[in-house]
């Protein structure tokens, strides 16, 4: 595992035990209990962090000096609730992914750039364990496996340079943590807040710069990096 992801799920440990005496504070009852199938849309931002690997990429090859740079992206879907217990549910969801780089090439004193745009597909299926705080208040921690998926490839074109996305599988499984809090409204379905964490061990695609300087042409991949840190909001039906 990642130096930050594990400190990341530390984090998250640390946060439930410093809740434990709030949420035993909050007697239970059977009429708390939760929906046994919910429906729920949500929408998020993705923010680069280099603490999560949400970092510029930057290689060298014969002299040219290519750089990705990932910029705000967004995230929008639905997804489905199972409630297995009063302390656990599994989640399943379907979500679009939009992603934007600005990526570069340098060779001496010329620079190329060009900005990509991706669209992923995810199908999320989590493990969520969630804490009463109050009668409304819950707190939810969820991981399990994120699949991603790329249907076709992608490319975009800036003067001497194009920057294709040229996916090497058409579907790969990546690692989802979500912590959040979530406040249910009497009568108004439930409100949730949280942050998001996406961990990409395989590469999904590469980024292909086909750049030309000098007359000469030059075609270079970078493996991409999927890892992605957000901020989610969702609403639940109820």
């Amino acid at each position: 595992m990642p130096i930050p992801a594990l400190l990341y799920r530390t984090y998250l440990l640390l946060v439930f035990l410093a809740a434990a005496p709030l949420v035993g504070a909050a007697q239970e009852s059977d009429d708390l209990k939760d929906p046994a199938f919910n429906f729920g849309i949500q929408a998020g931002v993705i923010t680069p962090s280099a603490l999560f690997r949400v970092r510029n990429t930057v290689r060298e090859a014969e002299g040219v000096r290519y750089q990705i740079d990932p910029s705000t992206g967004f995230q929008v879907g639905g997804l489905a609730t199972f409630r297995l217990s009063k302390r656990f549910q599994l989640q399943g969801g379907f979500t679009l992914l939009l992603r934007n780089y600005d990526c570069s090439a340098t060779y001496e004193e010329q620079t190329l750039s060009a900005r990509l745009n991706t669209t992923l597909y995810e199908i999320p299926l989590l493990i969520t364990y969630y804490q009463r705080m109050s009668e409304r208040l819950l707190l939810s921690l969820g991981t399990g496996v994120n699949l991603q998926t790329l249907p076709s490839d992608l490319g975009t074109r800036e003067q001497h340079m194009q920057v294709l996305a040229l996916h090497k599988a058409f579907a790969l499984p990546a690692s989802l943590t979500v912590l959040g809090i979530e406040f249910r409204a009497k009568d108004r379905g439930g409100f949730f807040a949280g942050l998001s964490y996406c961990i990409t061990p395989f590469h999904l695609y590469d980024t292909v710069f086909l750049s030309k300087f000098d007359g000469r042409e030059r075609v270079y991949p970078v493996p991409h990096v999927g890892d992605y840190f957000g901020l989610v909001a969702r609403y639940y039906l109820d």
